[in-house]
């Protein structure tokens, strides 16, 4: 029961609305203010009377009940990073309903703001829930969080010695190549050590929610003395998500000579070419020479980088129509169902030129629109394919004209 006033782990707001933006820049920032310090409470629909004292008075409509919270984890993505952890429930206070949105300190802060949000929210700022106020953090709290991560991180590095030295984890040399555990070791040819590539593929079995990590290639048992090429490789799910997550990588220009190796007929290319720092005609000229499995895909490719080939752009009508004027202003909500993604990403591909858009916010809709497409049916496949195009709208959009040309 709530009993006192607001604390460093309790803050009340009298209304909940997530939709536009705008509206949610308060909780938004308290959110991350409770993940920066130790968790804590937001309830929605209670009210803070003349003498202080806090009332029940409920919510005045089912909007927090009818939301899903993966549309309120869509938004904190869309403003925070890391992304705070949390969970909603609603209680019943005599006859008022209130929300509950429960937030967990985070194992990572700080959580730091990635966007400007009206005069609440500012992009690179860091929050902290203080005794009956959520503010800008100070020397001191920030202090703390410094100190907890270097704690973590000396932990962490003790765990990691201690699973090497009883076998149960190898380690790789990067000047060397050589990967070596208990029970054995292999090389890695030095040419390849810039580009070898690590994905993300599902979870360790003994530790829930950690992310496990895979070579792309094949490892072999070898004699002593010889050497084993780890091979490398390009995917086009690797070329859309490294562009939408915004992911450096080691080799950019590979991923733009795989448009030579896919049936894919769209995919990112001025993010990489802009990130190889090479000249759009040197690029074209390495696509060139490149031995392609899909000549036609690496044609059109090398069109679209010189400009003559077709643009990503498409006609915006009927229902795409008002879902682009919903995006341009702001209220878009990414798809949660395979049978949305459609509308959206046409949105998206009909953007105008010189239009400014929240690039982040729209890959994040990409992001999660990319998510219900996942299974091998018609529908799926033709969404995943309109995700593609879309992704390559924004890559148009955001990074053609930062390219170099001779």
């Amino acid at each position: 029961m709530l009993t006192s006033h607001e604390t460093d782990r309790i803050e009340c707001k009298e209304t909940f609305c997530l939709r536009p933006e705008a509206r949610f820049a308060d909780p938004l920032r308290s959110i991350a203010g409770l993940a920066n310090n130790a968790g804590g409470f937001i309830f929605f629909g209670v009210t803070e009377l003349p003498d202080g004292m806090l009332q029940a008075t409920g919510l005045t409509n089912k909007s927090f009940q009818q939301t899903d919270p993966a549309e309120i984890n869509r938004c904190l993505a869309g403003a925070l990073h890391p992304v705070p952890t949390f969970t909603t429930l609603t209680i019943t206070v005599g006859e008022a309903e209130v929300g509950v949105i429960h937030v967990e300190k985070h194992d990572h802060p700080p959580v730091m703001a990635i966007k400007n949000i009206n005069t609440e929210i500012k992009e690179g700022a860091i929050y902290y829930r203080y005794v009956g106020e959520t503010r800008v953090i100070k020397p001191g709290e920030l202090q703390q969080i410094i100190s907890y991560r270097e704690q973590k991180a000396v932990a962490e590095f003790s765990r990691r010695m201690a699973r090497i030295a009883v076998g149960s984890a190898a380690t790789l040399d990067l000047d060397t190549g050589k990967v070596e555990g208990k029970q054995g070791s292999f090389l890695i040819d030095e040419q390849l050590l810039p580009k070898i590539q690590f994905l993300r593929q599902g979870q360790f079995s003994e530790e829930a929610g950690a992310p496990a990590l895979r070579l792309i290639g094949d490892v072999s048992p070898i004699k002593s003395g010889e050497r084993e090429t780890i091979r490398s490789n390009v995917t086009s799910e690797a070329v859309l998500l490294n562009f939408l997550k915004v992911t450096p990588v080691a080799q950019p220009l590979q991923y733009v000579v795989h448009s030579a190796h896919t049936a894919r007929a769209w995919l990112p290319l001025f993010y990489y070419v802009e990130a190889s720092k090479m000249t759009v005609e040197d690029v074209v000229s390495t696509l060139l020479a490149e031995r392609a499995t899909y000549k036609q895909r690496r044609d059109a490719a090398v069109a679209r980088l010189n400009g003559t080939g077709p643009s990503a752009l498409n006609r915006a009508v009927g229902k795409v129509q008002s879902t682009l004027l919903s995006l341009l202003n702001g209220e878009i909500a990414a798809p949660v169902h395979v049978s949305e993604v459609a509308i959206v990403a046409q949105a998206i591909q009909a953007i105008p030129p010189a239009k400014t858009v929240d690039y982040g916010w729209l890959k994040n809709i990409l992001l999660a629109a990319y998510d219900q497409t996942n299974e091998t049916t018609d529908q799926h496949k033709l969404a995943r394919s309109m995700v593609y195009r879309a992704a390559c709208r924004l890559d148009e959009l955001e990074f053609s004209h930062l390219v170099r040309r001779k």
